[in-house]
């Protein structure tokens, strides 16, 4: 697990006024990504609300820990290591189904962030043709959408698919020049790290796909009754930034690089540079945008209730969970509370 102190950098606040909570003792808080590869494409919710200011505003004083894989994250967080962490719904079901006192408290990602491709080059037309051939993934764990989507073409993902733990970035780009696999399952910035490096791919989605979500910001339920107020300032700086990167795209990738040096190359054309970073950067955040009428962290129960039925389906829920335990709408008007066109006006001006 990589820990990384979170940086208010030397940067302009986008204008907006940082006085009030500012002045006052900050609550020390932290949260995970489920990845130490921190791209661009997760500026919304590490660098852009840390280095502009939108926490600190909020009266936090966050710690970003960059987790290896969901099922660390899920441990981090229910042991109190942790106080949020960026959890898929099938990761906060499975863990609540296990007794872990785990909840959704704002949907991040509004489509899924998973990906299932292989290079176009291959000539593959469907995922029935992936059978008995082995597939690259980031880490070995469960995998519904995965699951789901091969099982949906009549193949079992256990036992007609091998899978293998490739990591992420060059040793994925070499093992599929190589054809040591036959493609890749992964989330959507790892793919789009791959495609700023030359891939090109074809994505297989199930017919469902529409029905899904993506990343949610998860807590534990002590933190939801105990210090509500908490999940409110989280989640809300969270929309700020990622308002701030809606709406100005190149800003937020700069900034991330003046906090994450490391994910900017040393070398290259300047601007083949920004074009490889602002296709990993849209590939996460066209997920964030928001349905006519839909508000930021707002989760809709149909989603949930389909989610669920997959996973029953696949054995990994009881018929008799309590669905309704493992999230909640209930901090979303208060996390909506702040002027996004005041923050596109400062964010177009940066």
């Amino acid at each position: 697990m990589i820990h990384r102190r979170t940086l208010v950098a030397a940067l302009p606040a986008a204008g907006l006024g940082l006085s009030g909570a500012m002045a006052q003792a900050l609550m020390k808080t932290s949260y995970g990504p489920t990845t130490t590869d921190i791209s661009t494409g997760h500026a919304g919710h590490t660098s852009l609300p840390s280095a502009l200011g939108y926490w600190r505003e909020e009266g936090l004083d966050v710690d970003i820990f960059g987790i290896a894989g969901s099922t660390a994250g899920v441990q981090l967080l229910s042991a109190g290591r942790v106080d949020f962490v960026g959890l898929s719904g099938d990761d906060i079901l499975m863990a609540r189904a296990r007794g872990l006192p785990i909840k959704a408290v704002y949907l991040h990602a509004r489509q899924p962030i998973s990906m299932i491709v292989v290079p176009k080059a291959a000539g593959i037309t469907s995922l029935a043709q992936l059978k008995g051939k082995t597939i690259g993934v980031p880490v070995i764990g469960p995998d519904p959408y995965g699951t789901g989507a091969f099982r949906e073409v009549g193949l079992d993902i256990d036992k007609d698919i091998t899978r293998v733990a490739v990591g992420t970035g060059a040793p994925v780009l070499l093992a599929l020049r190589r054809g040591d696999i036959a493609g890749y399952m992964a989330w959507d910035t790892a793919v789009a790290g791959l495609e700023s490096r030359g891939m090109e791919f074809v994505e297989f989605k199930p017919s469902y796909y529409p029905d899904l979500f993506g990343l949610c910001v998860a807590t534990r339920e002590e933190v939801v009754e105990k210090t509500p107020e908490l999940v409110v300032k989280m989640c809300r700086g969270i929309a700020k930034g990622v308002s701030f990167g809606m709406a100005n795209p190149e800003a937020a990738i700069r900034i991330h690089w003046r906090m994450y040096p490391q994910t900017k190359p040393s070398t290259g054309d300047e601007a083949q540079i920004m074009r490889d970073a602002k296709h990993v950067f849209l590939s996460r955040f066209i997920r964030y945008g928001l349905e006519p009428g839909a508000r930021f962290g707002e989760m809709r129960p149909a989603l949930w209730q389909r989610l669920a039925g997959m996973l029953r389906e696949a054995g990994n829920l009881p018929a008799d969970f309590d669905l309704e335990s493992a999230w909640t709408n209930r901090f979303v008007e208060a996390v909506n509370d702040f002027d996004r066109e005041a923050i596109a006006a400062a964010a177009a001006k940066y």
